[in-house]
């Protein structure tokens, strides 16, 4: 049902719903052919062109889209580095059987969700969304100590009064952390620097960030990359 609705919100029947709408780890996706066509069908489309350029680890997938009305293209890569970064690269299951078609997926959901937002209302694609794992809760499960009797608490006339209890103070969540890993990010005045701060800050909890927390953080890594180069 929710594959139905979700498909109905950007224009596809119910039949087309139940084939390209799939639902990971509780959210609604597109499966990437249903989001080119619909991209392709909704009259706002010029052209999109997808090819892969270089061979061996310095493969890149390219996905250029161009919107009616718009002067350029919108031009999306992802490459062999960008998935080795991701820790993608060799993953058990498509990424080792189908490489190429795994970041063509990459670089197409890249430009499509960039040029056709409107068309393609917020939806991830599958071949993305399905490779971040959901995040674990790490949050202690022991019990808390059961309260003190009121005769254990009870003062006597001589004791002082007991200072009160201080706030509890909440833990920093995901946001914070992004944002802690982005300030490194652009502090970094070297590629050296910059790698050393994306291999202790964000290659042990990558597979724990949501896939636009992951976005985010290699786009600002690219930018800074290409600056310090």
């Amino acid at each position: 049902m929710i594959a139905i609705m979700r498909g109905m919100e950007v224009g596809l029947t119910p039949f087309m719903a139940l084939d390209k709408i799939a639902i990971v780890n509780g959210r609604p996706t597109i499966w990437g052919d249903g989001a080119i066509g619909l991209v392709r069908g909704s009259g706002l489309c010029e052209f999109i062109k997808e090819r892969i350029e270089g061979s061996g680890d310095a493969r890149m997938a390219v996905c250029e889209a161009k919107r009616r009305g718009e002067p350029e293209p919108i031009r999306r890569t992802f490459s062999v580095a960008d998935a080795k970064k991701a820790g993608l690269w060799g993953k058990q299951g498509p990424w080792q059987q189908y490489p190429e078609r795994m970041l063509q997926m990459r670089a197409r959901a890249f430009a499509l969700r960039d040029g056709f937002a409107d068309v393609l209302g917020g939806l991830y694609l599958r071949e993305e969304i399905e490779d971040a794992q959901p995040m674990r809760d790490i949050t202690p499960r022991e019990e808390p100590p059961a309260p003190p009797s009121a005769a254990q608490i009870s003062p006597k006339a001589d004791d002082p009064p007991a200072p009160e209890a201080p706030e509890e103070v909440a833990a920093d969540d995901g946001d914070d952390m992004v944002a802690f890993i982005t300030a490194k990010l652009m502090e970094a005045q070297s590629v050296e620097a910059l790698n050393e701060v994306w291999d202790k800050h964000v290659t042990p909890i990558e597979r724990d960030l949501f896939p636009h927390d992951q976005e985010n953080l290699m786009s600002i890594f690219r930018k800074r990359e290409a600056e310090l180069a």
